[in-house]
């Protein structure tokens, strides 16, 4: 015989069912199986508890080729097509107080044993007078481990210490009476517990719009862990409340092994949620050997308010924003309800800093997803934001969001400032790690930094509906330093996870400028014709730029050109129509196009305006003979922006340039910029090949 533990239901029904199978084939080992679920209770080297009794009781009933569980195993996997089960009825076993249902697997290929035909390890009344079948059946006994039993010498434990410290806190199973009426509090409760563990700077906390997929789930521990990148722990638990008393279940996993390290009951009534929270974060960090410094220490003890009836109705707002933000099709009428229910709560107590912050965020998302506009709502989010930070100035989603109104009001010091704030405070927040590492030119220039940023965002937040823009903005890092491959990688990843969004609408615009860097003008047309099926505004003017320079196909250029500015006549970009039509001796035309653009960007100029366009402004400048001109403001822009988009590539065959190609200034300016992109590659190189990325 033998005992077998498993992390969960479908890991021990899909290996008894391979076991099986496996078995039949030649040289045939008749076997049965039992499996129960429950607590183990280990000794030294000895399993102990019911549950080893009760699964070998349950294995004793079987015959060859069958596999038999309780009624506590066939309700985890009742709505699972892929298991069969038929009911036995109920069985009395030795020194077992309860009569058991058990259960057979009805899968093709096993048997189920008749009622009448089965002996086992039962009362006495129960025992057949039949004799036993001379058949030889080996006996196993699988038991499922679901709920651990706490003890000193737990074995691995200290090796899985030793490695990353990832970690993800699942949501939390709502086992309340009223469950509807305590959902809210309960997602709280799993939601704070992230939270105080972001401040821990020795882990490294999954995102929790990563892990609210899994609210509803029947994948193992380990499936759930791969799929969030392979991480290293995970914590699951349970919210009781009925009332105003509550009982908190929590648990930290080994994610490799599926081992529990350590669980605990936390009884208490609401008062004492904040309390509880803060135990079970420094009980978890304790488990995992990691230290809390006093800060850490002092922002996890933090109570947002004593107000219990304000905290229920801002946990019900946390729960609207879950569905609102973590959605890729969210309802209006949740960012409506998420306002008056915040409203609602600051009526309460005013000084729940939580509930202007969360006012703030579900304000700016909807204004950004055009689902409300307001002419004023920067100066909203402004307000409610330092309303925040009054009340807490360690307040980091007040920080992030502070920043991007500085960011959008042309304030790049003060934005910077904000978000290095919060990078400082938090070097676990998403937000911060993102607004880092977009790596705007105006704010810091520092790729390397940038792609470390976006990484740790990655490993954040591997798998929610922002993860694709964390892509997005790895892609564009890597084609800033022309490294073309891993910039189409990333691309492509976006467009393995979206279709017809704005996150798939990027990643098309990456990939056909990086293949026409590359001279790849038929596979940047193929994507640009992709492109144009879901987002037709940039797609047409790539395409003609790849007829015109890279297939010197300047009448097929012009075509194009008229199709997109006829729907998008505002664009400065008319110097590009002009050289197809200059090219194709329609040269009054070009003329005129090429004057309109030199004077759209004067007025460009004259407001202070530096950004891409600068390069463009170089080229018509170049294009009509002022070489001085083109090289002051090339040089200028250079020194700002550093060549982002593959531009060292481009503007070798870029016609605008054409002036200049021959000159020895030109030849030298762009080999200067070729040669800071091969150093950065080379320095990102090596921090890949290192790990430290």
């Amino acid at each position: 015989g033998s005992l077998c533990t498993f992390p969960n239901v479908m890991d021990a029904m899909n290996a008894a069912m391979a076991l099986q199978k496996e078995l039949q084939s030649a040289p045939a080992v008749p076997l049965r199986i039992g499996l129960h679920l429950g607590e183990v209770f280990f000794e030294e080297e000895k399993a102990l508890g019911d549950s080893i009794n009760i699964a070998s009781r349950i294995q004793s009933l079987g015959q060859a080729n069958t596999i038999l569980f309780s009624k506590d195993i066939f309700d985890k996997i009742r709505n699972q097509p892929s298991f069969k089960s038929v009911s036995l009825g109920t069985f009395e076993f030795k020194n077992v107080g309860e009569p058991m249902e058990i259960f057979a697997l009805a899968n093709e290929g096993l048997v189920v044993p008749k009622r009448e035909d089965m002996s086992g390890k039962l009362k006495e009344v129960q025992q057949k007078s039949s004799s036993k079948k001379g058949l030889f059946t080996a006996a196993m006994v699988v038991l499922l481990v679901a709920a651990g039993f706490l003890y000193k010498n737990f074995s691995g434990a200290k090796d899985a210490i030793k490695r990353e410290k990832t970690i993800a806190v699942l949501p939390f199973k709502n086992i309340s009476i009223n469950k509807e009426e305590n959902e809210p509090f309960c997602v709280g409760v799993a939601l704070e517990l992230q939270k105080n563990l972001e401040w821990v700077g020795g882990l490294t906390p999954i995102a929790p719009q990563s892990v609210e997929k899994y609210r509803e789930t029947n994948m193992s521990i380990t499936d759930i862990a791969s799929e969030l990148g392979g991480i290293s722990y995970i914590v699951q638990g349970s919210v009781q409340r009925d009332k105003n008393k509550i009982k908190v279940f929590a648990s930290l996993i080994d994610a490799e092994t599926g081992k529990q390290l350590w669980n605990n009951d936390y009884p208490g009534v609401v008062d004492d949620i904040f309390s509880l929270q803060e135990n079970i974060a420094q009980q978890i960090a304790a488990a995992m050997q990691v230290k809390i410094s006093p800060e850490e220490a002092n922002r996890i003890a933090r109570v947002p308010t004593k107000n219990t009836n304000a905290w229920d109705v801002f946990n019900e707002a946390q729960l609207r924003f879950v569905k609102y933000a973590f959605t890729i099709y969210p309802d209006e009428k949740d960012y409506i309800k998420i306002q008056s229910l915040c409203d609602k709560a600051l009526a309460l107590d005013s000084n729940l800093a939580e509930a202007y912050v969360l006012k703030a965020r579900s304000y700016w998302i909807a204004n950004e997803r055009k689902q409300f506009f307001s002419e004023n709502f920067m100066d909203t989010v402004k307000l409610l934001c330092s309303k925040a930070l009054a009340i807490d100035n360690n307040s980091v989603d007040a920080l992030v969001q502070l920043s991007d109104y500085y960011h959008h009001t042309g304030k790049k010091e003060l934005a910077l400032e904000q978000v290095q704030k919060a990078i400082t405070l938090n070097p676990n927040s998403f937000a911060a790690n993102v607004a880092l590492g977009n790596g705007n030119p105006e704010l810091y220039y520092d790729p390397v930094k940038s792609v470390k940023y976006l990484y740790k965002a990655l490993k954040l937040d591997p798998l929610s509906v922002w993860t694709p823009d964390v892509y997005n903005d790895l892609a564009y890092q890597y084609l800033n330093i022309c490294n073309f491959d891993k910039s189409q990688l990333y691309s492509n990843k976006v467009l393995e996870l979206e279709h017809n969004t704005k996150a798939a609408s990027r990643a098309y615009w990456c990939l056909v400028v990086t293949n026409n860097r590359l001279g790849n003008a038929d596979k940047a047309i193929e994507l640009a014709e992709k492109w144009n099926k879901i987002d037709s505004s940039d797609a047409l003017y790539h395409m003609a730029e790849a007829y015109c320079y890279l297939k010197n196909d300047y009448s097929k250029g012009v075509q194009i050109y008229e199709r997109y500015f006829k729907k998008s006549p505002l664009n400065f970009n008319t110097h590009r129509w002009a050289i197809a039509l200059s090219k194709t001796g329609k040269k009054v035309a070009a003329f005129k196009l090429m004057n309109e653009s030199v004077e759209q960007y004067k007025k460009l100029s004259s407001l202070g305006r530096f950004d891409s366009t600068q390069y463009d402004i170089a080229g018509v400048y170049a294009f009509m003979g002022d070489k001085t001109r083109a090289y002051n403001i090339l040089n200028l822009w250079g020194q700002k922006y550093h060549w982002p988009w593959g531009s060292p590539y481009l503007i070798k065959f870029d016609p605008l340039f054409e002036n200049l190609w021959g000159d020895k200034e030109f030849k030298d300016i762009v080999q200067a910029a070729m040669d800071e992109k091969v150093k950065l590659r080379e320095i990102i190189k090596k921090l890949e090949e290192s790990g430290k990325l």
